[in-house]
């Protein structure tokens, strides 16, 4: 092994480690703006948080574009966007496995009594919105954790281990929905760090038994997420009654919505793969 592999080699947990950091101190600044913008008009704060929200996330694509840049590992693409004739597929089955894992939590919340979005106030607007605003979110997330961060940090620690610490990471990382401490009960925040750490497991293990390829992750991602902002209050902005329990991403009925996305991931994937 030449000098140029062993110095690479090291350098790969402070690569992580210093990523990782980027990835936090991206999320504060985020937060701070919207700390300092809290007591500005209703138009502004919109204005201004619509430039914050895709901020956020073309801040966190051109964090990748410069670690890889720093590897000299290629482009974003072969962290997982290549194309090929099972892509469609792969989408399909994400929107498929998303939409199904999220409207079980769904049924669940209407058939015992939890809160759900009245149907009046599912409109077009509502709709077209999510359609827009999910696409960053689900794209630009799955290449940073699962197609960047994952394959990095397996690299230093094996792929389980690495699964685990990314998707504790991208938990950890949606703090702003429960800061300040203190306007959330503890226990809330406890089942939602463990829903969005089990979402990550989820998506990290479809990445994988997709062939490394984003699409599966991608797909379910965005359409979990149409499914939970359109049919579902959004809590903590909006009251909730049973949150622990109904709420999906804060109940534990969203555990089992991301167990049988999951399964259903594999079962799909395998029929896909034995057609092939």
């Amino acid at each position: 092994m030449g000098a140029n592999s062993i110095q690479t080699n090291n350098l790969g947990p402070i690569r992580v480690l210093l990523f990782s950091l980027a990835l936090l101190l991206i999320h504060l600044l985020h937060e701070t703006i919207s700390i300092m913008t809290s007591s500005m008009d209703a138009m502004t704060r919109s204005l201004i948080g619509t430039v914050q929200f895709f901020g956020l996330y073309l801040l966190m694509y051109l964090a990748v574009i410069l670690f890889m840049r720093w590897e000299r590992s290629g482009d974003v693409t072969s962290l997982g966007l290549q194309t090929d004739d099972k892509t469609i597929h792969h989408l399909i089955i994400g929107l498929v496995a998303g939409t199904v894992a999220a409207a079980l939590v769904y049924i669940v919340a209407l058939l015992f009594g939890g809160d759900i979005r009245p149907a009046s106030e599912v409109t077009g607007d509502l709709i077209a919105n999510q359609i827009i605003f999910t696409i960053p979110v689900a794209l630009f997330e799955e290449i940073v954790y699962r197609g960047y961060l994952t394959t990095r940090m397996e690299k230093v620690i094996g792929r389980t281990f690495a699964i685990l610490g990314t998707s504790t990471l991208f938990a950890l990382l949606h703090f702003s929905w429960w800061l300040p401490l203190g306007s959330i009960p503890f226990h809330l925040i406890l089942i939602f760090n463990f829903n969005l750490f089990l979402g990550g497991v989820v998506l990290s293990y479809s990445y994988y038994w997709s062939g490394k390829r984003l699409w599966v992750p991608i797909a379910f991602h965005y359409a979990w997420n149409i499914v939970a902002f359109v049919m579902f209050p959004v809590y903590p902005i909006e009251p909730v009654n049973m949150v622990e329990i109904f709420q999906i991403e804060w109940g534990i009925t969203t555990v089992f919505g991301f167990l049988f996305g999951l399964s259903l991931v594999w079962v799909l994937l395998k029929e896909v793969l034995k057609n092939k």
